[in-house]
């Protein structure tokens, strides 16, 4: 009897293996790829993915493999722990420890054994710790990638907590420029809109950073294609092809399944001519895998179905040693029932250095588990909680089966102690999901209040402040009931953080004032630093300046007595950022300098990135040189999301100022669509006004206004700077100059304390100005110049420039215009030059529009360019129309025309020892992979543009450009001879390749017949073939000389070789690229 139904061949998958080759061979050529695998239950991603292993392995690659749980409470980074503790099984940790640094105490916390002696690092601000468990993860994946190549699947990523998906974000976006492949396989079937990987994987296919690759169910040919692989017959009848693909819809793991419960139930029987299934009319198909995969359990003896019924509720994978515990019977009973297990299709073994096993799908341990009863499952939870306890096992493990056992009064100090696991390695969801899953078991009212507080810190941490909020209120109040006020007060600088976050600065003031009131009688220590660092940043967001100073100052003393380093460096910061609101901007800088340099140093990212941000801001409001030089530093760095998302407003501040509005939109488009699923209330409104402004200086004015928060959504003086231009100038520009003018007398009214941001004072008289109301302007620009400063002051020379316009004193306007022209300009500040250079060609000099109307039309700057244009119009000054950019080609091959001679380039392609190849190989296996090698070929030469003359054996001619329409087809015929190098190297065939470039003649012989290529080009490159070895690319001479710097950008290296070749007359220049190389 057959007993598995497994198909030995991969069938109707040739597309999505040629894509994960293709991502394969660019990473081993050291461009590092990622790619996103996704099709429904059953469509064979694990079975792609091991054709992507095997071809892995074959160029030495180390792979490393893991999967997601499907368990309700899975350990956080599960895939990658599995991953890379087999890797660690097997290497030198020792050495891997030397290796790695100062990022292995990282680690130690998911890998104890690179820890060593020493003690694990301190956790430190929970924002940059994790960042720095996440670089000690791309380090250590580092090591395999720079040594080998490194190939990383990880599995069923539908199924990932929260900590995985943060991570595997991570890898996509720093494991880059190395030989590298991460390959992630999820259910579509599982995602709607609602799934937390929706998002994500938009993410992905949005900014490139993981390539999609989708799965569909095959068509009835393939189906037939499969059953005769299983089945070993030669043809497939076609009801029986029809019925099959009709019950499985074009499922391979359904349709292996249910060909299994066919032979076993006789539906499929073996004759003298193979094996045949009964006539249509006797066959007992079942209707669904489900029904399948229970029949055949149904069958097992009851011995065996009690064992794999504790397997099946131990969870996808499982080791033995706790299923025998589990079971409660001899080694030699569960060892049968698991034989059973895997010669009925239902298990496998698992490689992981351990006896282990998983169900081979994860719908068939869904199937079985769901048909126990309910007390036999908590019976079954019930034993595997008391072994795993007895093991020493992980809490989290523990919890989840004690919770299943409805074992409660237990669970709860457990899912607290694995929530404190899961906290430390900054899996905040998993850690939530665990205390949330304890408290309604928790009798006592002070552990109730404190797993509150608790759970009120970390939804806090996982950027869940409306809901921190929520929890911390209540359990705050149980703890001071209880007489527990430090405590309280700790959580309190929480919960006046989240209300600062949601945009409440006055109840934000009231709880740190009181956090710091209750700290204070306690004496110096991190928690009250930090409470003097939050009262100096509410003071300075309402330009607060003494009182900021003040309580940045007490922050840092009070930092340097608790020997607090990571608050110390923080609260130094504050100063400076007060000392630039008093006006000693060149202190403060120095200042700045001094901090960013030693939190990069102390490691301290989110301080960095924090010193970034508000100085960026700083710089732009008061048109300082060098806005990106700290955020084009950090721009490549990961961190928490909400400062990921800052760091995109910022990066479109730089680019906005110099002119790159598309960029700026590029930047700010992303951090704006990941601000509406943040909970944080300032991040969404600041993200939003910084898009309405890019918007509006790209003459979107509708896209604008309905991006741009009303006025009456500010929370604190700070953002008025933050939002006045555009709320301003998109009255301005859309008439509505009342408005416009309101706004102005805001900024009017409140100009001793908004002084310090001169653009904030320039913008207030650019309306006041439109309306007539000069004196208005003028005080505005007074008070500004009467605020002490060593800042620059251009802002205010270009409002003075404008009211002295307006008053017809265009004479006396001319050398403030001119000044703010220069300055602009030297600091790269492209829009607020354009704005000034109008006003001062309105002042005497008109000829100079049609150039800021062309720079700016070039930029996209529709705003300026249609407000330049006005004023042409106005001095009646003729400008050039903006052209039409051309249209552009869509892609596609022009068709050939007529017959000719043209330059071109042919590659010649042919198998090394195919000779000696036949005679070792069977003639089915060789001619499988010649077949695949033809199709590949083909493949890659469409791709790039060539054309495939012939095939002939094992060889292969491909002629490049025969349309005579390219320019770059050396370089195309070079890149498809590497991916096809490649590629026959995963095929265990050894290639070598000709090219060369010279005329020939190009032409259809007989109408509607194959193009032909004829010429010495043709023939050179057929000789150059015969002289490359395996694995090598040898190039004419013309052909190198237009390929070299291409090869050089990639640090390959051809060498020069003189050849004598059949059929030439003397040596011929040619060059070689080694096989080393060109892989």
């Amino acid at each position: 009897m057959l007993e598995r139904a497994l198909c030995p061949t991969l069938v109707g998958r040739d597309e999505q293996l040629f894509a994960l080759e293709d991502a394969l061979l660019a990473a081993h050529r050291g461009e590092s790829r990622f790619v996103a695998l996704g099709g429904e239950a059953g469509m064979g991603k694990t079975r792609l993915a091991r054709e992507l292993a095997t071809r892995a392995r074959r160029l030495d690659w180390e792979v490393l493999w893991g999967a997601c749980s499907e368990a309700e409470l899975p350990l956080p980074y599960l895939p990658l722990v599995e991953a890379l503790g087999n890797y660690l099984s097997r290497v030198d940790v020792e050495r891997l420890a030397g290796l790695l640094g100062a990022a292995r105490l990282e680690l130690a916390q998911l890998f104890p054994q690179l820890g060593g002696d020493e003690p694990s690092a301190s956790l430190g601000d929970p924002a940059q710790a994790k960042l720095r468990l996440f670089e000690a993860v791309v380090a250590l994946l580092s090591v395999p990638a720079r040594e080998h190549g490194l190939l990383l699947v990880v599995e069923d990523v539908h199924w990932a907590d929260s900590a995985t998906r943060e991570l595997l974000d991570h890898l996509g976006r720093r494991l880059t420029g190395m030989r590298s492949l991460v390959l992630v396989t999820y259910r579509s079937d599982e995602l709607d809109r609602r799934h937390p990987l929706a998002p994500l994987l938009q993410t992905w296919r949005r900014s490139g950073a993981a390539e999609p690759v989708a799965l569909s169910p095959l068509e009835r040919g393939e189906i037939a294609e499969m059953i005769a692989a299983i089945l070993d017959a030669e043809t497939v009848g076609p009801e029986f092809r029809d019925l099959m693909h009709l019950r499985t819809e074009g499922n391979p793991f359904v349709l292996e399944e249910m060909l299994k419960e066919a032979i076993d139930r006789g539906d499929v029987v073996r004759t003298d001519h193979g094996w045949k299934p009964r006539s249509l009319e006797e066959l007992r198909i079942p209707e669904t895998v489900r029904d399948t995969i229970l029949l055949r359990f149904a069958r097992l003896d009851p011995a065996d179905v009690e064992i794999l019924q504790a397997a099946a509720v131990l969870g996808r994978t499982f080791d033995y040693a706790t299923l025998v515990g589990v079971a409660g019977v001899p080694d030699a009973t569960v060892h049968e029932a698991l034989a059973v297990g895997v010669a009925q299709q239902l298990l496998e073994e698992v490689d992981a250095g351990r006896a282990a096993y998983r169900w081979r799908h994860a719908l068939t341990q869904e199937a079985v588990a769901d048909e126990i009863v309910l007390p036999r499952r908590q019976q079954i939870h019930g034993r595997a909680a008391d072994v795993l306890v007895d093991a020493g096992a992980e809490a989290l493990e523990v919890a989840r089966h004690l919770l299943g056992a409805a074992r409660f009064d237990e669970a709860v100090p457990k899912c607290v102690e694995a929530a404190e696991e899961a906290e430390a390695t900054f899996a905040f969801a998993e850690s939530l999901e665990l205390l949330d899953r304890a408290l309604p078991h928790v009798r006592d009212p002070l552990e109730r209040a404190r797993l509150l507080a608790h759970m009120g810190q970390v939804l806090w941490m996982d950027g869940k402040t409306a809901a921190a909020e929520e929890v911390l209120v209540e359990g705050i109040a149980g703890l001071e009931s209880l007489g527990e006020e430090l405590e309280a007060a700790r959580s309190r600088l929480v919960l006046g953080r989240c209300r600062w976050e949601q945009s409440r600065p006055d109840l934000s003031f009231e709880e740190t004032e009181h956090a710091r009131r209750v700290l204070e009688e306690h004496g110096p220590s991190a928690e009250l630093a930090l409470a003097y660092i939050r009262l100096s940043g509410l003071y300075k967001f309402e330009f607060d300046n003494d009182h900021s100073l003040e309580m940045a100052t007490k922050a840092v003393e009070v930092a340097r007595a608790a020997g607090a380093g990571f608050e110390r460096v923080w609260a130094k910061s504050w100063v400076a950022f007060a000392l630039i609101d008093t006006g000693r901007t060149v202190e403060a800088m120095k200042t700045l300098d001094e901090c960013f340099e030693e939190a990069q140093r102390a490691g301290y990212p989110f301080i960095a990135q924090n010193i970034a941000y508000n100085e960026a801001w700083s710089r732009l409001h008061l048109m300082m040189p060098g806005i990106g030089a700290r955020i084009d530093a950090l721009e490549s760095q990961s961190g928490p999301a909400v400062l990921i998302e800052m760091i995109g407003i910022a990066t479109s501040w730089v680019r906005r100022a110099s002119g790159d509005l598309l960029g700026a939109l590029d930047a700010v488009e992303p951090a704006h669509r990941a601000s509406l699923r943040a909970a944080s209330a300032k991040v969404r409104w600041r993200t939003a006004v910084e898009l309405a402004e890019v918007l509006l200086e790209l003459g979107r004015l509708d896209d604008a206004g309905a991006t741009l928060p009303d006025p009456s959504e500010r929370a604190d003086l700070q953002d008025v700077v933050y939002d006045a231009a555009p709320q301003i100038r998109l009255r301005l520009a859309d008439g509505r100059l009342d408005e416009a003018v309101r706004l102005a007398r805001e900024i009017a009214d409140r100009v001793d304390r908004l002084a310090p941001y001169l653009e904030t004072l320039a913008v207030a008289v650019e309306a006041l100005v439109a309306a007539g109301l000069l004196d208005e302007a003028q005080a505005v620009v007074d008070a500004g110049r009467a605020y002490p400063t060593d800042a620059e002051t251009a802002y205010l020379d270009e409002a003075q420039g404008r009211i002295l316009l307006a008053r017809g004193a265009a004479s006396e306007a001319r050398p403030f215009l001119a000044r703010i022209v220069e300055v602009a300009a030297a600091r790269g500040f492209r829009l607020v030059e354009w704005r000034a250079r109008t006003l001062a060609a309105e002042a005497g000099s008109p000829e100079a529009l049609a150039a800021v109307i062309a720079e700016a039309d070039a930029a996209g700057a529709s705003l300026i360019r249609d407000g330049a244009r006005t004023v042409a119009e106005r001095l009646g000054v003729a400008v050039p129309e903006p052209t039409e950019p051309p249209a552009g080609r869509d892609g596609a091959e022009p068709e050939l025309v007529g017959a000719g001679e043209r330059l071109v380039t042919t590659m010649f392609a042919d198998v090394r020892g195919y000779t000696a190849l036949t005679a070792a190989t069977a003639p089915a296996d060789l001619a499988d992979r010649i077949e695949t090698l033809h199709r590949w070929a083909s493949a890659e030469v469409g791709r790039h543009h060539g054309l495939v003359d012939k095939f002939a054996g094992d060889a292969v001619m491909a002629t490049f450009n025969t349309t005579g329409t390219r320019l770059d087809h050396a370089r195309q015929a070079l890149e498809a001879a590497l991916a096809l190098s490649g590629k026959a190297a995963l095929l265990d065939l050894g290639v070598g390749i000709g090219i060369a470039v010279g005329p020939a003649v190009v032409g259809r012989t007989v109408a509607g017949g194959n193009v032909s290529v004829l010429g010495t080009t043709t023939n050179l490159a057929a000789r150059l073939q015969t002289a490359a070895e395996v694995g090598e690319i040898v190039l004419s001479d013309e052909a190198h000389r237009r390929v070299a710097q291409w090869l050089a950008e990639r640090g390959l290296e051809a060498a020069p070789q003189s050849l004598e070749l059949k059929g030439f007359d003397g040596p011929q220049p040619a060059w070689r690229l080694r096989g080393g190389a060109a892989h």
